[in-house]
């Protein structure tokens, strides 16, 4: 009878194994509410793509996006994002899974406006971050 349980007793072990690291390893986007609640004016650009893991998207970058990202913001996030456009203020977007994100900087190259973060409508995490979020991770 031992023998019998022995190999689908390793078989689910390594299974666990797996799933774990699967978990642990599975790239997660930073681009969320509370880490842009972590950025702060006079940061540098460093700085906060350290946060939000990778660097915003400028003018250019975002209108070559916008015709897609269009269809996932609600009229509010569309109009905010339409007077934001000044050439003489370095504007930076970061846009993830979960909202979008508006960082201006000042004339020194560190945060000098940081605009609220927009939620994307009928943004739902995934099973990967539910559980990661459930587990604290």
């Amino acid at each position: 009878m031992k023998r019998k349980l022995k190999w689908p007793a390793i078989v689910l072990a390594v299974s666990l194994l797996g799933f774990g690291t699967a978990l642990l390893l599975w790239p997660r986007d930073r681009i969320t509410a509370a880490s842009w609640k972590r950025i702060r004016v006079g940061m540098t650009e460093k700085e906060v793509e350290g946060i939000l893991g990778r660097p915003g998207i400028n003018r250019e970058e975002y209108e070559e996006q916008h015709e897609e990202l269009t269809k996932t913001l609600d009229q509010g996030a569309k109009v905010l994002l339409g007077f934001l456009w000044n050439p003489q203020i370095k504007t930076q977007v970061w846009i993830g899974d979960r909202g979008i994100g508006v960082i201006q900087y000042a004339p020194g190259g560190h945060v000098g406006r940081i605009l609220p973060f927009v939620p994307i409508k009928h943004s739902e995490p995934s099973f990967i971050d539910r559980l990661r979020d459930w587990l604290g991770l």
